[in-house]
């Protein structure tokens, strides 16, 4: 009697087990249906989000194409021509592999000293830039002001986003989203599908939810690092334009600066390109950005946009002296004091060596380093996906100050 009893126990648990997981199923059924008719491209960017190691970036999809013809082509240094000691350019490609790097291009007075590549990647193979292509926004900014487009980048972003027009948002300025001091929600990362903090980024119709932001502080009040700045970034671009943003990054920047050419992501066909990241281009391509920011906005013999916003874009923001106009300074002594918050890898040896460094940058540590006092541009590009592409051992200074001591008269 016993054992009958315990049998019918055990048979009483499993059905109840086996109820609870068909409840479960169909919950998750229905979610994951719920999900994909909503949006039929959330189901896979939220299973990619999860990828590590898509080395072919195959999860930004679909992309649009931004032509070049490669034109401008700096001049490479060999034997006694080079300007950097040999020793510093060996630890700096060394260092660059232990780290991991897919790239190291090292150029000074216009003169690449050192072009490396890791084992599988070339000159013509593409990185991602993550938000390495926020700092390309202010050019284009510039580039609708100076052809008429965009009054002037004090204008409110009401003028352009009428969505905003008789909202406080309306208010903030271009130049404050610049500085990333706009006031806007800063959206927490998210794995919930149905959450904007998920939906801002890899919803196929993004711009909704990105005009959607709230406002969380008064405007102007301080800096807080966000990534929904850059995107409505692209938006006035685009708006106030009447071009796609793909478009007019090719007319006014990268036709122009002689480039390979490089991939956008969009949010959908025809849709929204991503501007806070996602700008996938050769090494090259960031080397000639990085000569177009040192020659204060002239490269390949064209005057991209006018020096003085070069100067004001590189100044430090009123607060926050460790960025720009979507750009980070490296002008102080000390450390910037959001390091520890940033996956950028900001962690560092020693401070630069020269106090008018200034770099792009993106996570996973992609870097366009620009020293003027020293005519130097460094790109470093690596993993860029993953909970931790960057090393323990990544120091933020080290490329930098390592060609500065090595640097020679020729």
């Amino acid at each position: 009697a016993l054992i009958t009893a315990s049998d019918e126990a055990l048979e009483l648990v499993m059905r109840i087990v086996g109820v609870c997981l068909s409840v479960l199923l169909s919950v998750i059924a229905v979610a994951v249906a719920s999900l994909y008719f909503s949006d039929a491209q959330l189901l896979p960017r939220y299973i990619g989000m999860f990828a590590t190691d898509d080395l072919t970036y195959s999860g930004l999809s679909p992309r649009e194409h931004v032509a070049g013809d490669a034109s401008y082509r700096l001049p490479q240094a060999s034997g006694a021509q080079k300007t950097t000691d040999p020793l510093a350019l060996a630890d700096m490609a060394e260092y660059a592999y232990a780290q991991d790097s897919h790239s190291l291009i090292v150029i000074h007075q216009g003169v690449v000293q050192l072009e490396w590549y890791n084992k599988g990647w070339d000159q013509n193979r593409v990185t991602q830039s993550q938000s390495m292509h926020k700092s390309v926004l202010p050019i284009l900014v510039q580039a609708a002001v100076e052809d008429g487009s965009i009054g002037a980048i004090t204008d409110p972003v009401g003028l352009y986003l009428t969505e905003w027009q008789d909202d406080p948002r309306g208010a903030i300025t271009i130049e404050q989203m610049m500085w990333m001091s706009s006031g806007l929600l800063e959206y927490p990362f998210s794995i919930n599908p149905f959450s904007d903090e998920f939906k801002w980024l890899f919803a196929s119709n993004s711009s909704p939810v990105l005009l959607r932001t709230p406002l969380d502080w008064t405007p102007g009040d301080k800096f807080e690092y966000n990534n929904v700045n850059a995107e409505l970034l692209g938006l006035i671009i685009e708006r106030a334009t009447g071009v796609r943003y793909t478009q007019y990054l090719q007319s006014k920047l990268w036709g122009p600066m002689g480039a390979q050419g490089a991939d956008l992501w969009i949010d959908q066909d025809g849709g929204k390109a991503h501007s806070s990241c996602c700008l996938l281009a050769p090494s090259m391509d960031w080397g000639r950005f990085g000569m177009m920011l040192l020659g204060e906005g002239k490269v390949n013999g064209q005057q991209i946009v006018d020096s003085s916003f070069i100067q004001g874009m590189i100044r430090p923001s009123p607060t926050f002296e460790w960025y720009g106009y979507q750009i980070w300074l490296g002008y102080s002594r000390d450390l910037n004091p959001r390091a520890d918050k940033l996956a950028g890898g900001y962690q560092r040896s020693e401070p630069f060596l020269t106090e008018d460094t200034y770099f792009t940058s993106g996570y996973g540590a992609q870097r366009v380093y620009v020293v003027p006092s020293q005519e130097l541009v460094i790109v470093r590009m690596g993993p860029a996906t993953g909970r931790n592409p960057v090393k323990p051992s990544w120091d933020n200074t080290y490329l930098v100050n390592t060609a500065i001591r090595g640097i020679r008269e020729p």
